[in-house]
């Protein structure tokens, strides 16, 4: 199995343990979006402390690379959030997580040049079919979906963007002082919603009423989910942008096991869907992401 691959799959696993924190976070304890996004753009700068060990200037273009990487990265989340909000977390994290793939494949080719194999083709075509069928993805119910399918959908190419723009960074930087200057793009966007009366009452109130456990829970995810993106940012960094992106899908599969655990208890927070034909359909999904990883792989 491919090196990067491995990798990806290990940043995953974390994302998924951390999607669920977020969405206890986002229902109970910290339920403003943009509050979310702010205080994990403000945690990102801690990737600042690793400049002793790579950190190089790079040309103008380069540095706006990175820059707009990090921003369009916060503000990816932002949209996140307000989906997430609105629906299951295993039907917003897939749904973005199918189209993430297809962004990312038409933006690496134009922008990096990147091209795939006709086997990776097929494993990402399959990935992303496994993807929207965990996801539970039906046309005929669009109506349903467009109040968070919005957000997801726009979450998407803003994650898409900003990944593609990373590998052209590091393209061009070490992996070190790629990962600086984009997480310097994040804490900027994040410290621009201070720009905004409204979001800085929310900050505020927040900072205020936020209690010891969900401080602690909040930072614990904050931690699996800076792990998880490190490593997701340096598989980018070794290997294809966009079966880095495809390999997400197994992130959902490890999610599907984390929800169908944790909803048994804590229903009314989770709210996922746990119906007999549900489960089929989503046990169904995991043996197609099997076959797409296969491919990559």
């Amino acid at each position: 199995m491919r090196y990067y691959v491995v990798i990806a799959i290990v940043a995953y696993l974390a994302f998924s343990v951390n999607s669920v924190i977020d969405k206890f976070l986002l229902k109970k304890t910290i339920p403003k979006p943009a509050v979310y996004a702010f205080y994990i753009g403000i945690l990102s700068g801690i990737a600042l402390l690793l400049f002793p060990f790579g950190l190089t200037v790079p040309s103008w273009k380069i540095l706006g690379l990175a820059l707009v990487s990090g921003a369009a990265f916060i503000l990816a989340l932002l949209a996140f959030f307000e989906g997430l909000k609105r629906e299951d977390a295993s039907r917003v994290l897939p749904s973005i997580g199918a189209m993430v793939p297809a962004f990312t494949f038409v933006l690496s080719a134009v922008i990096v040049g990147e091209r795939l194999l006709p086997r990776e083709i097929w494993g990402l075509a399959v990935l992303t079919a496994g993807t929207l069928l965990i996801s539970g993805w039906n046309p005929l119910e669009r109506k349903k979906k467009v109040p968070w399918f919005r957000f997801a959908a726009l979450a998407a190419l803003l994650f898409a963007l900003s990944f593609t723009f990373a590998k052209a960074v590091y393209l061009d930087q070490s992996f070190i002082s790629g990962l600086i200057w984009t997480r310097v793009g994040m804490v900027l966007a994040a410290l621009s919603f201070l720009l905004f009366p409204s979001f800085r009452r929310d900050i505020s109130q927040t900072t205020q009423n936020i209690n010891g456990g969900s401080k602690v829970l909040f930072l614990s995810g904050q931690l699996l989910a800076a792990g998880g993106g490190l490593l997701q940012n340096y598989a980018v960094s070794m290997g294809s942008v966009t079966l880095v992106n495809a390999l997400q899908s197994t992130q959902f599969a490890f999610l599907f096991l984390l929800t169908l655990i944790l909803s048994l208890y804590f229903p009314k927070i989770l709210l996922e869907d746990i119906s007999k034909r549900t489960l089929v359909k989503k046990a169904a999904s995991l043996v197609v992401i099997s076959v797409g990883l296969f491919l990559i792989a």
